[in-house]
């Protein structure tokens, strides 16, 4: 995931060296999946969903990497081909300066976005809240009450 302009500054100053020495370790895949970064794939859909398949037929689970075989590729939608572009995750602490190598992960975007969800759902719902509880004062001043 890029970082956010208003975020910049939270990051350190050298957060592309950093982010370098993620991706070589993680030998330039994701450390979940094990999807090798630059590339195209096609997720798999219904039945299929945790899978994906490269160009070359392989097919792998897309929670472990773990390789479960091949496929024709008419078996996939060739109109759902994702680039694979590798972000660097915080996995435990989500403070940007926290760039401790125990914290970070290459990982895919789906991975990412796995990665994140828990704590954007609870983001959501504060906002969700907080802008019900604009709504409500905003109400009972129109009311008069």
């Amino acid at each position: 995931m890029p970082i956010k302009p208003e975020n910049k500054a939270r990051y350190p100053a050298n957060w592309s060296d950093i982010r370098a020495e993620i991706l070589r370790r993680a030998g330039d895949r994701c450390e979940q999946c094990n999807v090798q970064n630059h590339t195209r794939i096609a997720r798999g859909q219904g039945e299929d969903a945790d899978t994906y398949m490269t160009d070359d037929g392989c097919i792998y689970c897309a929670n472990s990497g773990k390789h479960l075989g091949f496929r024709r590729f008419a078996d996939y939608d060739a109109g759902k081909m994702v680039d694979i572009v590798l972000t660097i995750a915080h996995l435990h602490d989500p403070d940007p300066a926290n760039c401790d190598e125990t914290n970070l992960a290459a990982l895919c975007q789906r991975c990412h976005n796995k990665l994140d969800a828990p704590m954007r759902a609870v983001n959501a719902q504060a906002t969700r809240r907080a802008r019900k509880a604009v709504g409500d004062l905003f109400a009972r001043e129109e009311t008069g009450g």
